[in-house]
C-alpha cells in the first residue's frame, strides 16, 4: 500500500516520504478523528512481519478505536487532540514466541502553525536494548551473584513492604532464618570452590521448596532467609520441617567424597501488632536456639 498524506495536512507529501521513510522507527500520522492518514515504510514493514496486516493498522484505519483497550493511551491521545497536552509517552512490551521486545510510543501534536492542531504524529521506538540493560542492572542490584537468590538489601526492602501489607490486611506473616551446619569445616576440608558449589546447591533446594509468593534471600555467607506472607504457625512448621528433610537428602560430590548437608532453622509466625525489629529479634533468637540444640534442628517459636 502506498503511503500518502491527506490534503488537510499542510506539508508536502514528497518531503514526508523522503524524511519519514528514511527513519527506522515506526511512524504514522492520524487526523483529528483518529484516522491513520500516513504510515512510513517501517510502520508497514513491522505490521506485516509482526503477524498483522495493513488492513487493521494501515491508512484509513481509526487508530483511536484500536486504543480503547488501553485507556492510558486513549486518554493521552485525546488530551493532545484537545490541546491539553504537548506530548504523550507510553512504554509497552511486544513479545513474540521467540523474542522479548519493548517499545516506547511517543505522540506529539501535528501543527501547521502555533495554534491549530491538525492531528498527531505517533512514533514507536524499539527500546529493547535499553530495557534489557535496565533489567540486567536491576538484577545485579537485587540478586546475590553466587546463588542468584535475592540479596540482603532487597530482602530488607521486601520485608518492610510485606510487614506493612500484613498489618494493613490483618493477615499472618512468617519469617525463617536458615544457617548451614559446619560450613567452615566444608571450606577448610574441601576448599572454597566446593564450598561455593554447596551454597549454590543449597540455594537451589530452598528455591524449589518454597512457594512463588515467598521471598528467599542469601543474607550472609552461609545464612539464608525466607519471607512467607499470609502464613500461620501451623503452615510455617510444616514448611520448615519439610524443607529440613529435603535439604538432608542433598548429596553433593566433593573432591574425594560425598558431602552431606544439614541446616539449623529458626522461625516465627506473626499474627498481631508487631514491629520489624521485633520480628528479626524473635527469629534470630529461634535460630540461635536451634543451633544450641545441635545440628539439623528446627525451632519455631
Amino acid at each position: 500500500m502506498e503511503t500518502q498524506v491527506n490534503t488537510f495536512l499542510s506539508i508536502d507529501p514528497k518531503i514526508n516520504d523522503s524524511i519519514l521513510n528514511s527513519l527506522k522507527d515506526q511512524i504514522c500520522l492520524i487526523d483529528l478523528n483518529g484516522t491513520i492518514c500516513f504510515t512510513n515504510k517501517e510502520w508497514n514493514r513491522f505490521a506485516v512481519t509482526n503477524g498483522g496486516t495493513l488492513s487493521n493498522c494501515g491508512i484509513g484505519i481509526n487508530y483511536l478505536q484500536h486504543c480503547t483497550e488501553e485507556p492510558a493511551v486513549f486518554q493521552g491521545l485525546q488530551a493532545i487532540l484537545k490541546g491539553n497536552a504537548d506530548c504523550f509517552n507510553f512504554e509497552y512490551p511486544c513479545h513474540s514466541s521467540s523474542t522479548k521486545r519493548w517499545f516506547s510510543m511517543q505522540a506529539t501534536p501535528l501543527q501547521a502553525n502555533e495554534i491549530a492542531i491538525e492531528g498527531i504524529v505517533i512514533r514507536h521506538v524499539d527500546i529493547t536494548k535499553q530495557k534489557l540493560l535496565e533489567l540486567q542492572l536491576k538484577e545485579y542490584a537485587e540478586k546475590d551473584s553466587l546463588t542468584a537468590l535475592f540479596n540482603r538489601r532487597y530482602f530488607q526492602e521486601q520485608l518492610t513492604k510485606e510487614v506493612n501489607l500484613a498489618l494493613q490486611n490483618k493477615t499472618p506473616i512468617s519469617l525463617l532464618y536458615i544457617d548451614m551446619d559446619d560450613f567452615k569445616g566444608i571450606n577448610d576440608t574441601h576448599g572454597h570452590p566446593v564450598g561455593d558449589k554447596v551454597l549454590k546447591k543449597l540455594a537451589l533446594q530452598i528455591t524449589n521448596s518454597v512457594r512463588l509468593s515467598d521471598t528467599t534471600a542469601r543474607i550472609g555467607g552461609d545464612e539464608f532467609a525466607i519471607l512467607l506472607p499470609n502464613t500461620n504457625k501451623v503452615e510455617l512448621e510444616m514448611i520448615a520441617n519439610r524443607l529440613n528433610q529435603e535439604i538432608q537428602q542433598l548429596k553433593i560430590q566433593g573432591q574425594n567424597c560425598q558431602i552431606n548437608v544439614t541446616v539449623s532453622i529458626g522461625g516465627k509466625s506473626f499474627t498481631n501488632d508487631f514491629s520489624l525489629n521485633s520480628m528479626v529479634e524473635w527469629v534470630d533468637d529461634a535460630l540461635y536456639r536451634a543451633k544450641d540444640k545441635g545440628k539439623n534442628q528446627v525451632v519455631i517459636v
